[in-house]
């Protein structure tokens, strides 16, 4: 299994956090939201985040087998929240028990 992350914060920012929060597992940077084009996942509503965006992603879980088929998918409608860590393991135990 592999956890990869995505967020539209430039690399040095995700460095920075990646130490902070002692992250395991693959973050990559978004900045031109090629990867949130890439499954469609792109909220053009306004949002408050950085002036510099013009849209942001719409905040996602994926559960994705090794063949690329999607197992399980969580999207909140709200660009301020995440799924909680126990709606990710639920979903986790459910599909790789």
């Amino acid at each position: 299994m592999q956890i990869v992350t995505v967020s539209i914060e430039p690399p040095e920012d995700i460095q920075k956090g990646y130490r902070n929060h002692q992250i395991q597992g693959t973050m990559i940077a978004d900045d031109d939201l090629a990867v949130t084009d890439a499954f469609g996942l792109r909220n053009l509503a306004i949002h408050s985040g950085p002036l510099n965006v013009e849209a942001l992603p719409v905040p996602t879980s994926l559960l994705i087998d090794p063949d690329g088929k999607v197992l399980w998918i969580e999207q909140s409608e709200n660009y301020q929240r995440r799924s909680g860590p126990e709606v990710v393991l639920a979903a986790l135990q459910q599909h790789l028990d």
